[in-house]
């Protein structure tokens, strides 16, 4: 019998979301891998720039986050940005990192944010987590196990230079040395997506 591939599930809030936690802790499994499920609780003070230095985020397959995350007053940072527009930062730090934005002002098609399940409906939280939440972590599990497939048939290719290889496996397991972003570099792309509104 072969081990299961390990997959890192990881859940940042800043105020953490019973329902949501209680089905990625308790209900979520997968038959095919080892998903090992971890919460970051963000602390505004700290600024976007711990997530981005945090050894579980950079060691995650997937993110789940909330879209209102860097929106509260306790940001420090300049300007306040979602969490939609923080998956595109992640995106160019950590680009094999697949994030799920999540929020309670509902469904968003344009920018692929999953609606917050709201009490009261028909349905309980872990039905409706099952029912929305568990394809789009399936998939995203299923994007980050393509890219190590694809990962090991590029060591085994002799004709691709080994420097870029190495980076490029290095990047698909959170290492990114190679490519810091500067605080400035970051406050910048920030600034970018803002004025795109």
């Amino acid at each position: 019998m072969s081990l299961k591939e390990k997959i890192n599930l990881v859940y940042i809030d800043d105020d953490r979301d019973e329902a949501i936690s209680a089905y990625l802790e308790e209900s979520y499994h997968s038959e095919n891998y080892d998903v090992e499920y971890q919460e970051i609780a963000f602390k505004g003070d700290t600024g976007y720039e711990s997530l981005l230095e945090s050894p579980v985020v950079a060691s995650a397959n997937v993110i789940l986050i909330d879209s209102s995350l860097f929106e509260n007053d306790s940001i420090k940072c300049k300007g306040k940005f979602s969490g939609e527009e923080f998956r595109m930062i992640l995106r160019k730090v950590f680009p094999f990192i697949e994030v799920l934005v999540i929020s309670q002002n509902g469904e968003n098609k344009d920018y692929e944010i999953i609606p917050k399940y709201k009490s009261g409906s028909s349905e309980t939280a872990e039905k409706y987590y099952e029912r929305v939440l568990r394809t789009k972590i399936d998939e995203g599990i299923k994007r980050v196990i393509t890219f190590r497939n694809i990962s090991r048939k590029l060591e085994s290719n002799k004709g691709i230079e080994k420097f870029l290889v190495e980076k490029a496996v290095d990047s698909l397991n959170g290492i990114n040395d190679y490519d810091d972003l500067s605080k400035d570099d970051i406050n910048r792309l920030i600034a970018a997506f803002q004025s795109m509104d």
